[in-house]
């Protein structure tokens, strides 16, 4: 890996200092993957249109008019504007590609080609380039023309069809799972390559990713099974289709697989309570039900004895009692958690139009947790003078040293 920006000497070096990236993304896949380099040192710059920039400005919640998923996007990226089918600012782009280590981008196949930025282009400039791109269905294949959106990737993926009641339609998760699996998948194969290219002489790579092919391969036991019954699992609410519950019985012999029930407490608040052979007889100790009851009693039973508890004493009883149970946790009480806050997973930050926020730590933790800008919401265009040091004409004048918090 490259080490071109020597760190600063009092802010310890992130393992990706000294990598440069150019974010050409838009919305989440390509942007989510270069959220993660920039956490961990990467110096990015994301390219964005003049006419509005990134569509991800105007998404989420706001407050005073900033956008706090936007905030948390580009906290650490310098945001620049170009207009790619200008020929003086696509020459500009070819600069920044040319002296960068990673592009990451996800428009739909052959919008770069089109532009004259395709990968033979780039690659021909800078031989060691590592370009990233995340399309719906890849840039090969019958359908890789076609646009791709999360929710139709998860349906293609198989994972839809594993969680809900049986019997009744499938179910998506509540937030952008597709897009956030590409864009993770995408930035370890980055990382990958970036070794490759030091350990095998400069050499750049190519590296594509469906956004329904992450999930795919989470999902893999899937696939074992056409060729073991002939037949898809069979959801089962929301517990694994493959254990307790399935049949056939994938994993686990009846009444030995693993269960999972969700409870509401007598404070509005749920608990997640984990069930199992072994931990069957106590959980029906606790609920007040015969030993031996069947699933259907014991679940009920649980969730009539958790609505007398306020989540905690449910929790503490039941790991008293050997059945491992945990609060079932949303943004709000993630935020105000001493556990979450503790482990830095959340930090609280604040910014002078937003005022006091809490946002997502660098994840994963791998030692002190340094040198991060929790959070800006940078400006379209913000930034423009800092790269191109007020000078756009000039390629010459190019700085990819990014702004670093104080």
């Amino acid at each position: 890996m490259t080490n071109r920006d020597a760190p600063a000497a009092q802010v310890p070096a992130r393992p990706l200092s000294g990598v440069r990236v150019v974010e050409a993304g838009l919305v989440i896949s390509g942007p989510f993957c270069a959220s993660l380099l920039a956490d961990f040192g990467a110096s990015v710059i994301k390219v964005e249109r003049e006419d509005g920039g990134d569509p991800a400005r105007l998404m989420g919640p706001r407050v005073n008019d900033v956008s706090v998923w936007w905030g948390v996007m580009t906290r650490d990226k310098q945001c620049i504007t170009l207009d790619l089918k200008a020929a003086p600012d696509r020459e500009r782009f070819l600069e920044l590609v040319a002296q960068a280590d990673v592009l990451v981008e996800n428009y739909r196949p052959g919008a770069m080609e089109r532009l004259g930025l395709g990968w033979d282009t780039l690659s021909a400039r800078n031989p060691g380039l590592i370009m990233l791109s995340i399309s719906g269905f890849g840039h090969t294949g019958p359908d890789a023309k076609r646009p791709g959106f999360g929710k139709i990737a998860e349906g293609l993926s198989g994972v839809v069809p594993l969680t809900g009641r049986p019997g009744e339609v499938p179910l998506h998760v509540g937030f952008s799972l597709a897009d956030t699996a590409a864009g993770l998948m995408g930035c370890m194969a980055i990382n990958m390559a970036l070794l490759d290219r030091e350990r095998n002489g400069g050499r750049g790579a190519r590296i594509d990713v469906a956004l329904y092919e992450p999930l795919l391969r989470m999902a893999e036991l899937q696939l074992a099974l056409h060729d073991v019954a002939g037949i898809a699992p069979q959801r089962t609410g929301s517990n694994d289709p493959y254990c307790w519950g399935a049949d056939p019985h994938w994993g686990a012999t009846p009444g030995h697989g693993r269960r999972y029930v969700a409870a509401a407490c007598s404070d509005r608040h749920e608990i997640l309570v984990c069930l199992d052979g072994a931990s069957a007889p106590a959980v029906a100790a606790l609920a007040g039900v015969a030993p031996g009851s069947t699933m259907v009693v014991l679940d009920a039973a649980l969730r009539a004895w958790t609505a007398t508890q306020d989540v905690a004493a449910a929790g503490e009883q039941l790991r008293a009692a050997g059945i491992e149970a945990a609060r079932i946790h949303n943004g709000l009480s993630m935020a105000e958690s001493p556990y979450f806050l503790a482990r830095g997973d959340v930090q609280r930050t604040s910014d002078p139009a937003a005022g006091q926020l809490s946002v997502p730590g660098q994840l994963p933790l791998r030692g002190p947790r340094s040198g991060l800008r929790p959070f800006h919401a940078a400006q379209l265009g913000e930034h423009n003078a800092a790269v191109f040091k007020g000078e756009r004409k000039a390629s010459a004048a190019l700085d990819l040293t990014p702004d670093r918090p104080d």
